[in-house]
């Protein structure tokens, strides 16, 4: 499945929790119905890889960064772009921002395509039945893994376990404990029916079903199973880290041994859909300085969306490789026409400061800030180009190191979590260096939240993991100057969609606060 997914099956998940304001009488009824899709072999499958494209909506796209990155410890707003309200707290962020609506949307229609799936598949002739298993282990995955965005974004939720069949109002909210629950039934049985490797990338394997059971064990304070779960992975899969952190991220070493699970994107513009867009939103406005003008190699079209935090900036040790694989606070000059004088093509541009002051280490201010390099694309044909072809990184191994550190602490094995972090921290020094190796007294929950900042920082997920750990509140008033006046407690949840609540004939309750 490298590359491909299908999305015309798609088309027939339209009608969800609640519809749009388009009338349905304008659109003639067709005969590409699930009840005739669903009746063929192509028609399962394509309704698996449909289920699986909804994953692009969320990972990669302005929608996904933005609800997972802005307002967090290790990211503020840029000069550009809408929804600043997510990183400021304040009254802008309600029930009626697009991108909450697109999350809960997106989700649902995967969980629907799943769904379906699941209830027709039995009834198709001419596939095997070990494929219809692994078929109902891949859209089970993800049904749960759509539940874990709509239960740490909104909390309770409407749980779905059968088709939608037509416009429905009377979903209720469902305790997200007992979504967890679920989720926790749906990824058991992928690691029960599903082998550690596929033949096609990109599709779910028993190792991404660890990986996820890891985090709803987690969710559901099952540490010892979180551990367990967390250790068959690392130690019976065939994973291992990469021998340097720059080799994860290399742009022509996407398939690697620690990538578990990741969301596939492609040269091909008819499949790739709107691409992998993380490289926009990351890069400053660095096209609008002397000398300087726009190339794939220096970060492409800026966004000017997230800027890192002083805090985040400053979290890495001297000889801690992932700093440099990080950022990028250096830029050469590349145009000719505005160069200063005394200045070359390819010398490093030198920038003036607030105060006077001269550096070749770019300000981290919200008209230039310093951009991040691991979503870097450049093989578009042109540095204007939106739609990127880099894969997505779901699940690493190293996440799963660190994931288990934190199952271990919880349980008071501060000595154990110890040798899991270690294990990440000695991949990251300089070569002939090393990183302090920490001891038992060294583990809290607010190190491995910096030793995940370190790993995994920019990769969507930092808003969840505070969520997640309850950090969210403090770690933001501690580090996010734009969030700290207006972060309040309730902001641990997003609001429910406006159009889910008009839409209800049965009380929708909101979230407390909006």
């Amino acid at each position: 499945m490298k590359k491909e997914y299908k999305n015309l099956v798609l088309l027939t998940f339209g009608l969800l929790l609640f519809t749009t304001s388009c009338s349905l009488e304008e659109e003639p009824v067709s005969e590409a119905t699930p009840d005739v899709i669903y009746k063929s072999v192509t028609g399962i499958e394509n309704g698996v890889n449909g289920t699986y494209s909804l994953l692009r909506d969320i990972y990669g796209s302005q929608t996904g960064f933005t609800l997972t990155t802005f307002g967090t410890d290790l990211f503020r707003h840029g000069k550009d772009g809408s929804y600043k309200a997510m990183d400021m707290y304040t009254s802008e962020l309600n029930s009626s921002m697009s991108y909450i609506n697109n999350l809960w949307t997106d989700c649902y229609l995967g969980i629907n395509a799943a769904n379906t799936v699941l209830e027709r598949i039995d009834a198709v002739a001419g596939l095997s039945e070990a494929k219809k298993t692994t078929f109902k282990a891949e859209v089970r995955f993800l049904r749960a893994h759509y539940y874990y965005w709509l239960t740490l974004q909104f909390g309770d939720v409407v749980l779905k376990q059968t088709e939608t069949k037509g416009v429905e109002t009377d979903g209720v909210r469902t305790s997200k404990e007992i979504i967890w629950e679920f989720m926790k039934a749906d990824t058991e049985f992928a690691i029960n029916n599903l082998d550690w490797t596929s033949s096609e990338l990109g599709r779910v394997t028993k190792g991404a079903a660890l990986h996820q059971l890891v985090k709803i064990n987690l969710l559901m304070k099952d540490y010892a199973a979180a551990k367990n779960n967390g250790i068959e992975l690392i130690e019976q899969g065939p994973y291992q880290l990469l021998n340097t952190y720059s080799d994860v991220f290399e742009y022509t070493n996407q398939v690697n041994s620690e990538i578990i699970f990741s969301v596939q994107y492609g040269t091909d513009p008819l499949s790739n859909g709107s691409g992998n867009q993380g490289h926009l939103f990351f890069t400053p406005a660095y096209d609008q300085f002397p000398g300087l003008s726009r190339d794939v190699t220096q970060g492409g079209r800026p966004y000017t969306r997230f800027r890192p935090t002083d805090f985040f900036r400053n979290l890495f040790e001297e000889n801690d490789t992932r700093f440099d694989e990080t950022f990028r606070y250096t830029w050469t000059y590349n145009n000719a026409e505005s160069i200063p004088d005394g200045m070359a093509i390819g010398d490093t541009v030198i920038w003036e400061a607030e105060d006077g002051t001269y550096s070749k280490i770019a300000p981290n201010i919200d008209k230039m800030h310093w951009g991040m390099k691991k979503h870097d694309d450049p093989t578009r044909a042109s540095f204007q180009d939106q739609a990127g072809f880099r894969d997505f990184f779901v699940s690493r191994l190293s996440d799963t190191y660190l994931l288990v550190s934190e199952a271990l602490f919880y349980q008071g094995k501060q000595a154990e979590a110890a040798t899991y972090i270690n294990k990440v921290r000695q991949r990251a020094a300089k070569p002939d260096t090393q990183l302090i190796s920490i001891t038992a007294s060294d583990v809290t929950l607010d190190f491995i939240l910096d030793e995940r900042a370190r790993e995994l920082g920019g990769e969507a997920m930092r808003w969840m993991d505070l969520v997640r750990t309850g950090k969210l509140e403090e770690r933001v008033k501690n580090y996010n100057p734009n969030g700290s006046k207006n972060i309040k407690n309730y902001h641990v949840l997003r609001p429910i969609p406006q159009a889910q609540i008009d839409l209800s004939d049965v009380e929708f309750p909101q979230n407390t606060g909006y």
